[in-house]
């Protein structure tokens, strides 16, 4: 078996038999990858709280040859995810972003840019305990780093312009949004701060992008729009996206 060593991120791992775990990852040369960490559940020594959800790790493997799961040999952790005692927001959060990454990236395809933006999001919730802010932003850029973001400012349907100072709508059916005349009866609306604060997340950095006032409601319209667009072409629900639209 060949072997390797790669900067990776936890995404999430199983119980597999009576001692052993099985451990997806996102790896920064590598790409989505799975591997089974022998005795990690009988055992803290060899891996530690290294294989905790969304730890930043360095990772050594062995891959096999003909395919299937690779065998983790050791896992050197670098940045814990929010610590000892993250909040349930946190960890809602968090496992967001784990779901997205298991179902948006394909297997054996290094992302770099995806990677840098799973990293700068899970510092940013670590840092500042903010969710709500770091989640939109990965929202976004997700959608657009796998190439279905929809213009912003033209109605999917009629292509006519969207003014900035107007409302439009999205329906799971559509690709893209809607203008007034198009919008149907089942549509959400996008109000044209929802469609700003897009703009500035793709123009300016995560850490640019005010925290002050932030709260649930922000940009809420916003993260439901992405999510519709993500599971539109994922062709499935994602779990944790219901979960926290249900928070208080």
């Amino acid at each position: 078996m060949a072997a390797k060593e790669t900067e990776a991120i936890i995404l999430r791992t199983w119980p597999l038999q009576e001692a052993d775990k099985i451990v997806s990852f996102f790896s920064r040369s590598e790409g989505r990858l799975r591997g089974v960490a022998p005795y990690a559940r009988r055992s803290v020594k060899r891996f530690g709280a290294s294989l905790e959800m969304l730890s930043h790790v360095r990772l050594r493997y062995e891959e096999k040859p003909h395919g299937g799961m690779a065998r983790l040999e050791a896992c050197d952790l670098l940045e814990s995810f929010c610590g000892a005692q993250p909040s349930y927001e946190q960890i809602l959060g968090g496992s967001c972003i784990s779901e997205v990454c298991e179902l948006l990236l394909p297997e054996h395809e290094p992302n770099e840019p995806f990677f840098r933006l799973v990293a700068l999001v899970i510092g940013e919730i670590g840092r500042t305990a903010d969710v709500w802010r770091p989640l939109t932003y990965f929202d976004l850029w997700a959608v657009r780093l796998a190439g279905f973001l929809p213009p912003l400012n033209e109605c999917i349907r009629c292509h006519e312009e969207i003014a900035t100072e107007q409302n439009c709508w999205f329906r799971p059916q559509w690709d893209g949004l809607l203008c007034r005349n198009c919008r149907g009866e089942d549509s959400w609306m996008l109000d044209p701060a929802s469609r700003a604060l897009a703009r500035s997340m793709l123009t300016a950095p995560l850490a640019e992008i005010k925290q002050d006032g932030w709260t649930r409601s922000t940009g809420a319209e916003l993260r439901r729009f992405l999510g519709q667009q993500m599971e539109r072409h994922l062709e499935r629900k994602l779990i944790t996206r219901g979960q926290l639209e249900q928070l208080d």
